[in-house]
């Protein structure tokens, strides 16, 4: 009842074509191993692409107003954030003062200014300025 000739075309389905290479024919036959064979050869891994030098890495940033820049090269901003009341379920305003480098002492007060998450620059400071995000009224 069974074709000689369906047999011969299944095993051709699952052999590799004659013209290609012998370590085809391996890696046809054997699908989970198909991703093993490249690394086997010894070849090494792809690099992966260095970030560029003038970018810092990415951290947490906020927004606020400045609220003091009497400090050289120190701004203090005060970042308002709603959290909602465990118990009544109102949301609350509440406000954090965080003070942060401005190198260039270009704030002033009342500006709203994005500032970036860094490595402890003082006792107090840990942020430094981002950018200025809209002057106050002159």
């Amino acid at each position: 009842m069974t074709d000689p000739t369906d047999n011969a075309a299944m095993a051709s389905d699952t052999a590799a074509e004659p013209d290609a290479p012998p370590e085809a024919a391996a890696v046809a036959g054997a699908e989970g191993e198909a991703q093993a064979a490249p690394a086997a050869t010894g070849s090494p891994p792809e690099p992966v692409a260095p970030q560029p030098a003038n970018q810092p890495p990415p951290g947490r940033e906020m927004t606020g107003v400045v609220t003091s820049s009497k400090p050289d090269k120190t701004i203090v901003v005060r970042v308002e954030r709603r959290v909602k009341h465990p118990v009544y379920g109102k949301f609350v305003r509440t406000s954090t003062k965080l003070a942060a480098h401005d190198e260039a002492n270009a704030c002033n007060e009342g500006d709203t200014v994005t500032i970036r998450q860094t490595r402890p620059i003082s006792k107090t400071k840990s942020w430094t300025l981002g950018r200025i995000v809209e002057r106050a009224g002159a």
